[in-house]
């Protein structure tokens, strides 16, 4: 077992981090100098509501303060030792999370709960809870997969691609070009155009609204970067749609 996992194993050293990283989110979020694009795009997810926010798993950590704070939300949070703090950050601000996440193959579906969460979120979303996720498929930076399609055909709820960009931020070059918002930082919340998805959508119709959020998600991402000032920072995702699996 690596190092880092048997320090998140720790119990009490997990519930520490855990309080850490929610009071730091938090002074990120307070401090930050936002900007909201469009002007009315918090409107109109309210209006829109219960939805399924979803953007890339790199900019994870402010994408709560991506969508209207008084808006019932319930992320979902992957089941590993790193996302365990994660969720019992959420839940000390009362947050309540799915914990689950996708596979690229079926052999470890049962292990990150992929089925479990699916049908968790549909629940959530007919009680008037919106689900916020990624997209991504997993290991597959910026290339949506096709289950938030799926969860959108299902429930009959439009998908809100958002991004939460920060002018300054420590960012890494891991799978999913990880994004550590700092305080006292410019940011840009952006806002795609809702997607909706058929309940009657065939095969070729999933992989068209997949490959169409792909692009929506990497567009509004784009826009965000370039509105914060650092637009040489961003990177596009593989141009090789054909990565996509079914998580």
């Amino acid at each position: 077992m690596r190092l880092d996992r048997k320090i998140l194993d720790n119990a009490a050293v997990s519930r520490a981090l855990s309080h850490l990283l929610a009071r730091y989110v938090l002074t990120v979020s307070r401090t930050a100098r936002l900007a909201i694009v469009p002007p009315d795009a918090l409107d109109v997810a309210l209006a829109e509501a219960p939805a399924i926010f979803t953007f890339w798993h790199g900019l994870a950590m402010m994408a709560r303060y991506a969508i209207p704070a008084d808006l019932p939300i319930v992320p979902m949070v992957a089941r590993n030792a790193a996302a365990n703090v994660i969720a019992d950050a959420a839940g000390t601000v009362g947050v309540r999370t799915i914990r689950a996440s996708g596979a690229q193959h079926a052999r470890t579906q049962l292990k990150k709960g992929g089925a479990s969460g699916f049908r968790q979120a549909l629940r959530e979303l007919a009680a008037g809870n919106s689900v916020l996720m990624t997209a991504d498929v997993p290991k597959v930076a910026q290339v949506s997969g096709k289950g938030v399609i799926q969860l959108a055909r299902l429930s009959g709820r439009p998908i809100i691609p958002i991004a939460y960009v920060s002018r300054y931020g420590l960012r890494f070059n891991n799978w999913d070009r990880m994004v550590v918002d700092l305080p006292f930082s410019p940011a840009t919340v952006r806002h795609g155009t809702p997607i909706r998805v058929p309940a009657d959508a065939d095969d070729e119709t999933i992989e068209r609204l997949r490959r169409s959020l792909t692009e929506e998600l990497d567009r509004i991402t784009q826009d965000a970067y370039q509105r914060t000032g650092i637009a040489e920072k961003f990177k596009p995702g593989p141009t090789n749609q054909d990565l996509v699996a079914d998580g």
